[in-house]
């Protein structure tokens, strides 16, 4: 699974980070947000069971996941600019038929992974207790 693999890329970078800062705890993240292509995922519903799974154990167990899909879109010669509909995710050099001619055109955007934000809440630093002194 294509998913998967972006999945594991994106929690395994994210936490990485996060163990720089020193931010370990788990289900420190209560949200992530970040823009995922239209060819990347087969459909989000499967995308955050699969981000669920992958993330236990980790500082994002339990994060709100927010997912703003950027569409694939095709720029035909004829001058039409649009979505692509009917697009093989598979495909490493995706195309699609233009709705206004019917020439076949290169399919631009739809891929990859950006903008990832994190909302962390960061656990409450102790304070030492003071203890009198006996004189």
């Amino acid at each position: 699974m294509h998913e998967l693999g972006i999945i594991k890329q994106i929690v395994s970078t994210v936490c990485d980070q996060l163990s720089e800062q020193k931010i370990k705890s788990r289900g420190a993240v209560k949200k992530i947000s970040f823009k995922i292509g239209a060819l990347e995922l087969h459909g989000q519903e499967s995308f955050r069971q699969m981000f669920g799974v992958e993330s236990q154990g980790t500082p994002l167990e339990g994060a709100y996941l927010v997912l703003t899909v950027v569409p694939a879109a095709i720029k035909c010669s004829c001058g039409h600019e649009g979505p692509a509909g009917g697009v093989d995710h598979h495909s490493d050099m995706p195309i699609a038929e233009c709705p206004s001619c019917d020439k076949v055109c290169r399919v631009e955007g739809g891929r990859g992974v950006e903008a990832i934000d994190l909302e962390v809440e960061e656990p409450a630093v102790k304070k030492p207790r003071r203890t009198a002194k006996k004189s």
